[in-house]
């Protein structure tokens, strides 16, 4: 009889529940990034741009007793929002006109600032996930440990989930809660309240798609640069492409040819993602242009997925 049994032996000891696994994955990538000055620096720079949307907002609410601040808001509506429509709107009916003008302005804060921070933090944070993992042999440690690869996964993915959500879910929210405190009287919940549910599906359409692609760049490679690389290459590239491609008819004519931004939209990640969450924000009720787009944002999470659970085998099969 041995004294010493060197040989593989089962865990005893108590194990966590499976649904709590991920957790303390996320938990370990999440602290690694967290030290990193350079990324509390961004997420405090993240949410300045709440104080445009909140002062439409404002301005707004108030602008039924000021005539400068209902130009204010008509100039903005008609100027970068794009929505001289809804412009018209607020001069003859501002109070039907509340829901589109508080949609409009926190999408314009879903399209520019946030998407913008969005692509560059995950660019930043995304390959030190599973590139790092692949580089330094870490996974073997995860998965010595009563660890799916499924749950690794989700574990990885949560981590930037988490950050995420810290720059455009809930600047959003408080960007809503601000709006109703600064509005003159509370009544204008009767008629917003579903702008939050909204702001929970835009963050989801925005969160779960970049998160599976930024997971697919990290596990193809070991190399962090190489995964930087081929996020921002997407997205630069893809909206080169689109804006091309569109105004491509437009070159060489003087007459006025018109322009259909639904053609190459599917090539351009960022006018993907526009494209739905203004659906959900109830600004774009053509359901027929939009499923399109839905449909390539779910092929993305699942072939993504699938993707990155194939690598981790594979890996783990050597």
């Amino acid at each position: 009889m041995p004294i010493h049994d060197l040989g593989y032996r089962s865990w005893q000891g108590k194990r966590t529940l499976r649904l709590l696994r991920p957790l303390f994955v996320a938990r370990s990538g999440i602290t690694l990034i967290w030290r990193r000055p350079l990324i509390k620096l961004m997420l405090m720079i993240a949410w300045l741009p709440i104080i445009v949307p909140a002062g439409g907002i404002f301005a707004f609410e108030y602008s039924t007793t000021d005539p400068a601040l209902r130009r204010f808001v008509i100039q903005i509506l008609s100027g970068p929002m794009q929505r001289p429509d809804l412009g018209i709107q607020v001069v003859n009916d501002p109070t039907a006109a509340r829901h589109d003008v508080w949609s409009t302005l926190i999408l314009g804060f879903f399209r520019v600032p946030q998407l913008f921070a969005m692509v560059l933090l995950i660019g930043l944070i995304a390959p030190l996930l599973i590139s790092y993992d692949l580089r330094s042999k870490a996974y073997l440690q995860y998965f010595s440990r009563p660890l799916s690869p499924g749950e690794y996964i989700v574990g990885k993915s949560a981590v930037i989930w988490f950050f995420l959500t810290m720059i455009a879910t809930v600047p959003a929210l408080t960007l809503y809660l601000l709006g109703v405190l600064l509005s003159p009287e509370l009544s204008v919940v009767s008629t917003t309240w579903d702008i939050p549910l909204r702001i929970l599906a835009a963050s989801f359409v925005l969160i779960v798609p970049t998160t599976t692609l930024a997971i697919g760049y990290s596990s193809c490679t070991s190399e962090n640069r190489y995964a930087s690389f081929a996020w921002f290459a997407t997205w630069v590239m893809g909206s080169v492409a689109y804006q091309i491609l569109t105004n491509i008819p437009r070159m060489g004519r003087r007459d006025t040819v018109p322009i259909d931004p639904d053609r190459w939209r599917l090539l351009s990640p960022y006018h993907t993602l526009g494209k739905v969450e203004s659906w959900v924000f109830g600004l774009d009720t053509s359901d027929g242009a939009v499923w399109p787009a839905m449909l390539v944002l779910l092929a993305v999470t699942i072939i993504g997925t699938i993707f990155v659970h194939r690598r981790l085998i594979a890996r783990l099969s050597v």
